[in-house]
């Protein structure tokens, strides 16, 4: 009887094996037919008008970091609003513990907002 740990080895060894048997078999068997157009850049039919290490301003980034912060608060605190009547029994220090959390996020918002990382300007 193997333990879960040989398993385990034993699933990521035969993964190992039918992928690269895949590659191995592909590389073997498909065509090799480069042509010019193959090799281009291809993006929605459209031929590309700016390089690709083009450089993006610093306001994507903010609205993107700002985004994740407040997801990851309503992915925090959906479990809390579920199980609210079982946490209810426990007193008020789960409330206060969610209240600060709650108040530490509107802090930062109101940060971003007074700094004006959200507007487009």
């Amino acid at each position: 009887m193997m333990s879960g740990f040989e398993t385990i080895v034993m699933y990521l060894g035969m993964s190992l094996v039918a992928v690269l048997g895949m590659l191995a078999i592909s590389a073997a068997l498909g065509p090799l037919r480069p042509k010019p157009g193959k090799t281009t850049t291809y993006e929605c039919g459209v031929p590309l008008l700016d390089p690709a290490r083009k450089r993006y301003d610093v306001k994507y980034y903010l609205v993107a970091v700002l985004f994740l912060v407040f997801d990851l608060e309503t992915v925090l605190i959906y479990p809390l609003a579920v199980r609210y009547r079982t946490l209810a029994q426990h007193g008020w220090g789960i409330f206060f513990e969610v209240f600060i959390f709650v108040a530490v996020l509107l802090a930062g918002l109101l940060y971003a907002v007074k700094k004006r990382a959200i507007e487009w300007d």
